[in-house]
């Protein structure tokens, strides 16, 4: 693998299903340091925070991703609702669903198999299409896709190439990460005890014996209970008071010093926001970790990986991208035929499949360019140049061969009529940057890439 910069990251194959946002984390108290000492100038010395500065990717949602993630998100949500459903062959044997493993016939006709290996009759299979149609869609996009390899889907990457005219990349400032103290609950008094009313003495209580001193002798008792209840009451009551006060007070001071710090949070992420342009214009590690996060972000086919060096006295970026074999290219193309729930397959020619890995190449090339240039508006001009790897035939081991190299002023990217990008193709627009290939009939020969200057 080259290594020629100092700056080395790997994008992850697949499609993003979610909008990413990167945190970049600047909490090292030694990169913190540089940094407040390189902008010092303009700048009062600073220390960062903890948490780090917030950057939100730009370019990893495009109508494209979007339209991959979609067709991503059906195929995840039907065949998870395929592990709650099963159904009755023609010969009563209940099957699940998730069981079943699907392939296609010589005709391109999809079959499934149960978990033991059997082969599922035509009628049963006619039976999940009039009962789970979308789910067998799904499986045939899946079968589709195996065919098509990954490639397939991201041979037109360079319409996604973003305009320079969306600005700088905006600093998102970190939410205060404190909870605002709870207020305590209100104050919640026992009830107090109800003074024992004396009893009503009547004539016919006077005729009975002793029944006069029985009550007179009940109140008593009541009434000595009352004072020890108000008693017992008065002593919660204070009680309750007391520690209601308390709360109160150390919510009101908890609250002060958290109204404080928060606001001195708001007003640091306001003095990082008026810094983060000149940062991003002037120091070279927030370009790198702003750089890290477009790249990485980005949805591509293949595990990638990225060398990079950013070179400020000459205001350009420097990329090495790894680019596929040739034999990554599926030699067959598939599409599905929905009138005969089939899948139709035809071979490519080799001319087709050498133009096809032509055009995902230039088109790869052109996102990255556009991606750079957009993401750091201090690169006056990038130079991609592209490597694969292949069999050395003299000693037998597989080598890097640089297949092509471009150097990209601001200025001549800026020119290019984005919004039409589906009506160009990516070679033409290579061809009028500075462009080192060697292609004859779709094939690549190896080329010296551009080399930075030892200045």
């Amino acid at each position: 693998m080259t290594l020629r910069f100092r700056h080395s990251i790997s994008v992850v194959e697949g499609v993003r299903l979610v909008k990413g946002q990167r945190v970049i984390n600047l909490s090292d108290l030694t990169r913190a340091k540089a940094l407040s000492e390189h902008d010092q100038q303009f700048h009062a010395p600073l220390t960062m925070p903890t948490s780090g500065l917030h950057y939100t990717t730009r370019f990893d949602n495009t109508r494209a991703h979007q339209h991959r993630t979609f067709q991503l998100r059906e195929r995840q949500k039907w065949k998870a609702k395929a592990y709650e459903l099963s159904f009755t062959t023609s010969t009563n044997t209940q099957l699940k669903a998730s069981s079943l493993q699907p392939f296609l016939d010589a005709d391109g006709v999809l079959q499934l198999k149960s978990e033991d290996g059997a082969l599922l009759s035509d009628n049963d299979v006619a039976k999940l299409w009039d009962e789970l149609p979308q789910l067998l869609r799904c499986l045939l996009e899946e079968q589709v896709a195996l065919v098509n390899g990954p490639i397939a889907d991201f041979v037109d990457v360079h319409m996604e190439a973003p305009k320079l005219s969306e600005g700088l990349p905006i600093y998102t400032p970190s939410e205060f990460p404190e909870q605002q103290p709870q207020r305590p609950d209100p104050l919640s008094l026992p009830p107090e005890p109800v003074y024992p009313q004396p009893p009503s003495i009547k004539l016919w209580h006077r005729l009975i014996p002793g029944r006069q001193q029985q009550m007179s002798r009940a109140h008593q008792t009541a009434l000595h209970e009352w004072q020890t209840a108000k008693l017992r009451w008065k002593a919660e009551t204070h009680q309750a008071k007391a520690t209601s006060d308390r709360a109160r007070q150390r919510y009101k001071a908890y609250l002060s010093v958290w109204k404080a710090r928060k606001l001195a949070h708001e007003a640091e992420q306001q003095v990082y926001a008026e810094q983060f342009s000149t940062l991003l214009l002037n120091d070279e590690n927030l370009m790198t970790e702003v750089l890290i996060a477009e790249l990485t972000q980005l949805d591509w086919p293949m595990q990638t990986q990225v060398n990079f060096q950013l070179d400020l006295n000459h205001r350009t970026a420097w990329l090495d991208l790894e680019l596929p074999s040739i034999d990554d290219i599926s030699a067959n193309k598939a599409e599905i035929s929905l009138q005969t729930r089939s899948v139709k397959v035809r071979q490519k020619t080799e001319e087709q499949v050498a133009k096809e890995y032509s055009r995902s190449v230039h088109s790869s090339l052109i996102r990255v360019i556009g991606v750079v240039l957009g993401s750091l508006q201090a690169m006056d001009s990038v130079v991609v140049s592209g490597y694969t790897q292949r069999k050395d035939l003299d000693t037998g081991f597989d080598r890097d061969d640089y297949l092509i190299s471009v150097r990209v002023d601001r200025s001549d990217y800026a020119a290019l009529n984005i919004d039409l990008m589906d009506e160009i193709d990516p070679k033409s627009i290579l061809q009028h940057f500075n462009l080192i290939e060697s292609l004859n009939s779709g094939l690549f020969s190896s080329i010296q890439p551009f080399e930075p200057d030892t200045e």
